[in-house]
């Protein structure tokens, strides 16, 4: 693998300080046109410092999160993971995450024991893929043909400030080409002139993570990777389920997306089905019930390539600003 690509282990390390408090090892980085810290990095990393501190048959359920103020991409992240109760079958954690005493985040995680002997009622929603991936575009090609060429450059920086320069585009083609995600749109995802209730795409972790269900034969202080602990696989998709969420709000109103003034994520919420298995396809069906003074509240469906079966829903929502449509329509 080319040294280009992004590695979302050295994105998401952690250095242990103490039993329950965590230091980030790298900065974090802001999304490409962002001043803040990339929301799903924050996501992640409150899942892995928990991690560590569960015994290794606990596997996460969901998170509840709440960006508390925004994220300062110049200075490192201090996790401090608290106890709220610790059962026989449940725990529940709680994790804020600090930069220069001042908070950021915080999340409230339920974690359950794997349970293999008793499944009374088994239920996962299907889907039926009408279509692979390969019938979508790559998300940096896509990119490249319908922001930054064909003329529609000029457009888009009539829109938005963060896609004036070209060093700017170029830096978001590179995104996408090296970045821990790959994308699988549809042809009109940057601008949908069409009505529309949902939004289809697909979705997976670049970088090799662990899937399988051998686990090192020590206590849960063992630093965690997404070689020794497949739970490694809850974190990525932490990680990867802030991306293109939000950023989607236009596709629902045939507007043309990066037209917002101002955006930034208020809460975000993931309910784990099942091992969700980064490293193939995710098809991930998003929906926006409600856009009303000026916040926007996205659910995401994430579903197995492969077999059809729900893996994870993940509900956020956000304070974005648009100018009104006929203006944004006037300047593109």
């Amino acid at each position: 693998m080319s040294s280009k690509y992004t590695s979302l282990e050295k994105i998401l390390e952690l250095s242990r300080v103490s039993a329950s408090k965590f230091v980030t090892k790298a900065l974090p980085a802001a999304p490409v046109g962002s001043r803040g810290t990339f929301g799903g990095t924050l996501v992640a990393q409150s899942l892995l410092a928990s991690l560590h501190t569960v015994p290794q048959d606990f596997v996460p359920s969901s998170l509840h999160c709440y960006f508390i103020s925004g994220g300062d991409p110049s200075k490192m992240i201090a996790y401090d993971v608290q106890d709220l109760r610790h059962g026989r079958n449940f725990i529940h954690k709680q994790v804020r995450a600090y930069q220069s005493k001042r908070l950021v985040f915080s999340t409230n995680i339920l974690y359950s024991r794997e349970k293999k002997e008793h499944d009374s009622l088994h239920h996962l929603k299907t889907v039926e893929l009408k279509d692979k991936p390969e019938a979508f575009e790559d998300g940096g090609e896509l990119f490249k043909a319908k922001v930054a060429g064909n003329g529609n450059a000029e457009r888009y920086a009539r829109l938005s400030v963060g896609l004036k320069e070209i060093d700017r585009l170029q830096k978001h083609i590179e995104a996408f080409k090296y970045g821990p995600i790959e994308y699988r749109f549809p042809h009109d995802m940057f601008y949908s002139r069409k009505h529309a209730d949902m939004l289809e795409q697909f979705v997976r972790i670049r970088n090799e993570v662990t899937f399988g269900e051998e686990r090192p034969d020590s206590d849960y202080s063992l630093t965690i990777t997404p070689r020794n602990d497949a739970r490694y696989n809850y974190v990525a998709f932490a990680y990867l389920s802030d991306s293109y969420l939000l950023l989607t709000v236009p596709y629902f109103h045939r507007l043309p997306m990066y037209s917002h003034k101002f955006s930034v994520s208020l809460d975000h919420c993931i309910h784990f089905h099942q091992l969700p298995k980064v490293n193939d396809w995710i098809y991930l069906q998003i929906n926006n019930p409600r856009s009303f003074w000026d916040k926007h509240f996205l659910q995401g469906e994430y579903f197995s390539a492969s077999s059809g079966e729900i893996v994870a829903s993940v509900s956020q929502e956000g304070l974005v600003v648009y100018d009104s449509e006929e203006t944004i329509r006037a300047k593109f």
